[in-house]
């Protein structure tokens, strides 16, 4: 059989999902072709609201791959939907060949998915999408397996979820054999076959010391998340798996031995990312054995992500030795009520502490990067300003990365805005917001400020009073906002632009010219 698995993604196509099925489904004798078409084509509107649509030249290139397909399977977040609609009915226009959808909004809300796809995958796939496989080779009925939704005269065959896999070791590592893999190539706006070439090239950079850029690799090292928040999918998917152990781990020879593979078939990698939702929620003599093995084996400076309860001097201090370079950690919010409604009751202190244990490891470590929510229709202004007042707490220097809520279908805060009727329109409100682009508040403005180490403390401080707050944190003033936000990041760019001038780095330069002109076109 041949299985052609196509995903929309963003720009560094790591499509977790679509190559973990790519790789298992090949264990099973079967032929994959992976088609990643990243987000080159996004357009932002006035209102932020995001519009996916590809060219009809990439569809025709897409439709020619899926020709001698036995079966289509595409994989989609939320914000992909459209997307995935339009890959669709773009085959379905052409050839007469069965449909599964998978992934995160897949598994949230099968019957809507229904509408345009066969068959729809919930949960894990592997299992199921091998399964699927070997009934269509059989010529037997597809709709009594564990997993897989499907139309069936007129209606709709439910069945339940099959258990999680526990032995993530027993798995293939992600696919990046780069056989039967295509991609956009942003250069020809055409679907071509992923190259070592292209693959070097569409790989993320990553900050490195001296305002460097190093190409990434990212991998996964478990499934899951030891926490519960309210605004994440996995609050939705622990119900599903309820009474089952939903953080899994690979063990450290499992993890070192995939990373030996592909630095060794892609030697220009020198930085990898573990994109675990929370690295350190492995034990410190799991971290001790990890780091030791690492330092000894691979060598490469390397990122992770973390928590603030996850975080120990112990934990960092083997880490650090081994390579670790740089750590984003999640605060999302400093106002006591916004935390108790995310699920994330840990304390200001906390998270203080942790960061200041972090920032005691600098030069070793470049400046860390802490996440924050805005733009949630409950918070106050009180609130907002907490989080400004924990921010500004931070040890210097830091950046921070600000992402407005988007109040996804099935996890617990879109139970809440329905019932509040907070949400009025899902398509423009959900399925096509712009994460990245918070409003442009005034109180959003100061949280940009406040993660930009050229702009003095202490006058966030007279800013960010309430007399202040009261009078210019209104809609009418969010243009005024949006416009300074774009000056001051002007303002970085020319500054970053500068230093690399005088460093002579020109190549950095070229690179982010040529992003630009690209992504205008």
């Amino acid at each position: 059989m041949k299985l052609t698995l196509i995903t929309p993604t963003p720009p560094d196509i790591c499509a977790f999902g679509l190559r973990s099925l790519s790789a298992y489904i090949k264990t099973k004798g079967h032929m994959v072709r992976n088609i990643f078409l990243p987000t080159t084509f996004e357009r932002w509107e006035k209102q932020k609201r995001l519009v996916l649509s590809y060219n009809l030249n990439i569809l025709e290139d897409v439709i020619e791959l899926a020709r001698d397909s036995d079966l289509i399977g595409i994989s989609l977040m939320t914000n992909y939907f459209d997307a995935a609609v339009q890959i669709t009915e773009a085959i379905k226009s052409r050839f007469d060949l069965p449909v599964v959808w998978g992934g995160a909004h897949p598994t949230v809300r099968p019957d809507e998915c229904l509408h345009h796809a066969d068959m729809v995958c919930i949960g894990e796939g592997e299992e199921a999408l091998s399964e699927l496989l070997k009934n269509l080779s059989e010529g037997k009925p597809c709709h009594g397996l564990q997993n897989i939704w499907a139309k069936k005269n007129g209606g709709i065959t439910r069945n339940g979820v099959r258990p999680l896999i526990q032995d993530l070791d027993s798995l293939p590592f992600y696919d990046f054999d780069l056989d039967e893999h295509y991609v956009i190539d942003p250069r020809k706006d055409k679907v071509v076959e992923l190259t070592p070439d292209l693959f070097r090239l569409i790989l993320p950079r990553e900050k490195y010391f001296n305002d460097t850029l190093h190409i990434s690799f990212r991998t996964y090292t478990s499934r899951g998340c030891p926490h519960k928040c309210s605004y994440c999918i996995n609050s939705f998917l622990r119900k599903i798996y309820q009474g089952q152990r939903f953080l899994r781990k690979r063990s450290v020879n499992n993890v070192i031995a995939e990373v030996e593979q592909v630095t060794d078939r892609f030697p220009f990698i020198e930085t990898l990312v573990f994109f675990d939702d929370t690295f350190l929620a492995r034990t410190t003599a799991e971290i001790a054995e990890f780091s030791e093995i690492y330092k000894e084996r691979i060598g490469l400076p390397f990122h992770i992500q973390v928590s603030p309860t996850t975080i120990s001097r112990e934990k960092l201090e083997y880490l650090v030795d081994a390579g670790l370079v740089f750590v984003e950690m999640g605060i999302q919010t400093g106002s006591e009520n916004t935390k108790n409604q995310y699920s994330r009751t840990t304390s200001n202190e906390r998270v203080i502490q942790a960061a200041t244990l972090i920032h005691e490891y600098r030069p070793q470590m470049l400046p860390p990067r802490y996440h924050v929510i805005l733009d949630n229709p409950w918070e106050k202004a009180e609130d907002i300003t907490e989080t400004l007042d924990t921010i500004m707490r931070l040890p210097r220097p830091f950046s921070l990365a600000r992402s407005s809520l988007v109040l996804y279908p099935g996890t617990m805060l879109y139970e809440a805005a329905k019932r509040e009727n907070l949400i009025m329109d899902e398509g423009e409100e959900i399925y096509r917001k712009n994460f990245c682009l918070p409003s442009s508040t005034y109180l959003n403005f100061l949280i940009y400020l406040s993660g930009q180490s050229i702009f003095p403390p202490f006058l966030l401080k007279i800013v960010s009073k309430k007399k202040y707050v009261d009078v210019l944190n209104r809609e009418s003033y969010q243009r005024i906002f949006a416009l300074l936000q774009s000056s001051f990041e002007a303002l970085l760019i020319l500054i970053k632009g500068a230093k690399s001038l005088l460093r002579g780095d020109l190549k950095r330069i070229h690179t982010y010219l040529k992003r630009e002109f690209d992504r205008v076109l």
